[in-house]
């Protein structure tokens, strides 16, 4: 069976996933968290100071299309991990084949080989269920099969959108997931699509997710970036639901009577210090570098210095032994050819067993 390409799949929830996550990767570790340490699969948990950086991949698939992950990220601690995660909203049935054809794919782009092994790393990997039935399960699993009967197999945690309040995702600091809070009001809006009282509900909904993202802005828990990037993603993912439910209207209507605006001045500060620091860690390192060449620059030119001065000297000793023995056994006639001839002067050297 063949893997469909992402072009087919992508909708405006993939697109603003991923988008938030490449702009602001700080606040996938928190899903990473969610996902990999409160399942007991892996030991670190992130604070969200961790270097990480955003991986785009690019993967033939076998329609020779290509497919995109949502999301690829190196995160390092202690030591370096990659995780990859897809946010999936639609029941195609295949997510799980896709995942495969991702990690097998990007771990053979990445594999350690020699003339006579081949050794292959399978990212941690996770997937978002946008939309969920009660047969979502909440694992799972992926079971490769290899030569003389043995089989590998690794767990593929998820992470069900159903399950979650927009207080659990705030007190999980579960951020990144906030803009899809709204699709546990998707089945009511298709049952009750002129529920005045049900779109109240979710107005209130979303003042409240607004006034939380300018909370936690105020208390400097998200960046200004990181807010207004979740903001802009709220409103995408918002307007895309209001379409596929025919509720464009009352959506248009709910987000005009709240806008979020975010301070240049704000903006500015904030980038300001990110720059600061930024300079201060690069200026250190290009001045630890300097101090390290001029200091050895230096030091060669004192050691060449006094390994001619001591070289001299001893050299200097040597000539008056030898001149001292030469004149013992009354061969001064030689004396001027030692001054000139370095070859025949190291052959006395040797001869009389200076050093």
């Amino acid at each position: 069976m063949a893997v469909k390409s992402s072009k087919g799949l992508n909708t405006p929830y993939d697109s603003a996933f991923k988008s938030i996550v490449k702009k602001c990767p700080r606040l996938a570790l928190f899903l990473i968290n969610e996902m990999f340490f409160a399942r007991g699969l892996t030991d670190e948990l992130y604070d969200g100071t961790e270097t990480v950086e955003f991986l785009d991949k690019e993967l033939p698939d076998l329609e020779n299309e290509i497919l995109m992950m949502d999301m690829r990220l190196s995160v390092t601690k202690k030591k370096e991990r990659k995780f990859h995660m897809e946010c999936q909203s639609t029941a195609d049935g295949t997510v799980l084949l896709r995942m495969a054809r991702y990690e097998t794919g990007t771990a053979l782009d990445e594999a350690t080989y020699s003339v006579t092994s081949i050794r292959i790393k399978i990212d941690d990997s996770g997937i978002v269920f946008l939309r969920s039935t009660k047969n979502t399960p909440e694992v799972m699993e992926v079971t490769i099969e290899v030569p003389q009967g043995g089989s590998v197999s690794y767990r593929i945690p998820v992470v069900r959108m159903q399950d979650y309040s927009p207080d659990l995702l705030i007190q999980k600091k579960l951020f990144l997931l906030l803009p899809f809070v709204f699709f546990n009001y998707e089945k009511k809006l298709k049952n009750a699509p002129n529920d005045k009282v049900l779109f109240e509900e979710i107005r209130n909904l979303y003042d409240s997710v607004i006034e939380t993202l300018k909370e936690q802005n105020d208390s400097g828990v998200l960046t200004t970036y990181e807010a207004s990037t979740l903001y802009d993603a709220i409103k995408a993912v918002f307007t895309a639901l209001g379409k596929t439910n025919q509720a464009e209207q009352e959506v248009e209507n709910i987000m005009g009577g709240r806008i979020l605006e975010f301070s240049a001045d704000k903006y500015y500060n904030e980038g300001r210090g990110e720059g600061l620091k930024e300079g201060y860690q690069k200026g250190r390192g290009e001045g630890l570098e300097e101090g390290y060449q001029k200091g050895r620059g230096e030091g060669l030119k004192e050691g060449i210095q006094k390994g001619r001065g001591e070289g001299l000297e001893e050299g200097a000793e040597k000539m008056v032994k030898l001149f001292s023995q030469l004149v013992k056994e009354g061969k001064n006639d030689e004396m001027a050819r030692i001054l000139s001839d370095q070859t025949y002067r190291n052959k006395l050297y040797k001869t009389y067993e200076i050093s």
